[in-house]
């Protein structure tokens, strides 16, 4: 009866064990479910989030372009006003047709779009003022006269303004100096000798209609053969200004307007937002439409020394034109492809992680010493053309040290290799220890080196440098349990004065060091000559 009681209870067991497994897999289908709705809901929830900061990359690269076209505009403005100082440098005295003539060959509606126009204001003192008003009223303009007429120290008068019809012609004979705002502006450039742009005006050729507001970009004109190396002989020896007035929207409708689709673009005067120094809103209606757009940027730009705060935003068009609907194909897709896309994307995320990784290690080995970790030469050739072209550009000299170490064979031969390798490691710390982080110092074979000191005035600056390197490397390295010293020769050369390239001044550095390293090791010298470290 034992026997059969427990074979009942194991029969009546299976069923139940086969309606568990059951039931479970019944359950299957809707576990499944679950997980691939939870695995879809976070891939959304991801690619969400990466479709939003790549609309939002979209937005600040929109901005950053509209931001250089508008720098590279006003650079160029700047530059017709340098061409008209050059006029002026390069004549005892610019008549009114020589002016004209010039100004229409720059053809500024053409090739400047947004300019009003460019002229001269000439400054007077009050016993020049007759005479000049004569002078002017003889050339047929018999009602000219300076205004406002009040008196006072200094006068100044616009006396050209090229095209001379339009609106042009209300700014003629006006004195700029007496407004405050474009007299900042006019002393900026004054004493800088540099442009400078005044802050928000109504110009005088306004007239009441289609008003916008307005600015002044001035450069300052000296008399020809007279000094202006500082603040005071520059406002001592000031002839005028040559300028060129700015309306706003005029300015801004030659923008390219493909950078500014779907943007609103406001720009103020000064270096916040104050309603009162708005100088230019591209769609003012958009503020009331969507007063909380997705995108929005703010910077600060300096134009011809003065600032302004420009807001861009993004409208709803840009917002809709952007949009990624990958998400939404992404949650609408089903279950049975939510797994593959999440497998799909760790695929693609670990692939690219690898491929980054390679290209990392590459642009290392293809740049760096493995041994040192200092720069190679294809490295150090790439910042010695920087640093040549910055010293060309501000004409300031450059050194290079061409450092090989003193009897480093016996010590490699003796200790072997790995003891080699590691004193060289240890070289290379001392000598980066010994330069500032601006100069470059690499290791091109062997126990050779190699130092590029950027701004480096005078001769000592670089034999200071040599010494303290020489001194650095005279103190012992404890290596492998042995202490063991060496000495470095060191060769310098100087740009310009010894070569205009690097293989010049290496070459010229080299035959340095290999001219003192015959009368011993610890010697610097500069090209054929030698010179002994101190040693304080």
């Amino acid at each position: 009866m034992l026997k059969s009681g427990a074979n009942d209870a194991f029969q009546s067991s299976v069923p139940r064990a086969r309606s568990r497994r059951e039931s479970l897999i019944k359950l299957l289908p809707f576990l499944i479910f679950l997980f691939s709705i939870s695995v879809t809901y976070r891939v959304w929830d991801n690619t969400e989030q990466v479709a939003q900061s790549e609309m939002e990359a979209k937005f600040k690269t929109r901005s950053l372009l509209i931001l250089a076209h508008l720098e590279q505009r006003m650079l160029a403005y700047e530059g017709v006003l340098w061409g008209l100082n050059g006029l002026f440098a390069a004549s005892d005295s610019v008549n009114r047709n020589e002016f004209r003539t010039y100004v229409q060959m720059l053809r500024l509606q053409q090739a400047f779009p947004g300019i009003q126009g460019v002229g001269y204001a000439q400054r007077l003192s009050p016993a020049e003022l007759d005479a000049h008003q004569a002078r002017v009223r003889n050339e047929g303009f018999r009602d000219y006269r300076i205004r406002p007429e009040e008196k006072r120290r200094i006068y100044t008068s616009i006396i050209y303004l090229e095209p001379f019809s339009g609106r042009n012609l209300r700014a003629f004979g006006y004195d700029m100096y007496t407004d405050s705002v474009r007299r900042q502006a006019m002393m900026q450039a004054m004493d800088t000798g540099q442009a400078s742009i005044s802050g928000k005006v109504r110009l005088v050729q306004e007239d009441g209609q289609d008003e916008q507001a307005g600015f002044l970009m001035y450069l300052p004109v000296y008399r020809n053969g007279m000094q202006h190396d500082d603040a005071e002989k520059r406002r001592k020896n000031l002839a005028g200004w040559v300028y060129a007035p700015f309306r706003m929207n005029d300015l801004m409708a030659g923008l390219n307007e493909s950078n500014l689709e779907d943007i609103d673009l406001e720009i103020y005067d000064g270096a916040g937002r104050d309603a009162g120094g708005l100088m230019f809103d591209l769609d003012h209606s958009l503020i009331e439409v969507s007063p909380t757009p997705l995108f929005q940027d703010s910077k600060e730009v300096v134009i011809a020394g003065h600032p302004w705060f420009v807001v861009m935003r993004s409208r709803p068009g840009f917002e809709a034109r952007e949009k990624d609907d990958l998400p939404s194909v992404l949650a609408w897709a089903g279950t049975a492809f939510s797994v593959f896309l999440a497998l799909l994307t760790w695929l693609l995320v670990r692939d690219r992680a690898r491929a980054i990784g390679y290209a990392d290690r590459m642009h290392y080995l293809s740049n760096y010493d493995q041994l040192t970790g200092l720069p190679n030469r294809v490295l150090f050739a790439d910042r010695f053309q920087v640093a040549l072209a910055s010293a060309k550009r501000t004409h300031t000299r450059l050194s290079l040290f061409f450092m090989d170490l003193d009897k480093f064979k016996p010590i490699n031969d003796t200790y072997g290799h790995a003891v080699g390798d590691q004193l060289l490691r240890e070289v290379s710390k001392r000598l980066k220890e010994c330069i500032r982080e601006s100069d470059t110092a690499a290791r091109i074979g062997g126990d050779e080196f190699v130092v590029l000191l950027t701004a480096c005035p005078q001769d000592g600056d670089a034999m200071r440098v040599c010494e303290k390197i020489i001194s650095r490397l005279k103190e012992p390295f404890s290596l492998g349990g042995q202490q063991m010293q060496i000495s470095a020769s060191i060769g310098v050369a100087f740009y310009p004065e010894h070569g205009q390239n690097l293989d010049d001044l290496t070459r010229s550095a080299d035959t340095a060091m290999y001219a003192v390293k015959k009368h011993g090791s610890g010697n610097i010298g500069i090209c054929e000559g030698m010179m002994e470290p101190s040693h304080e």
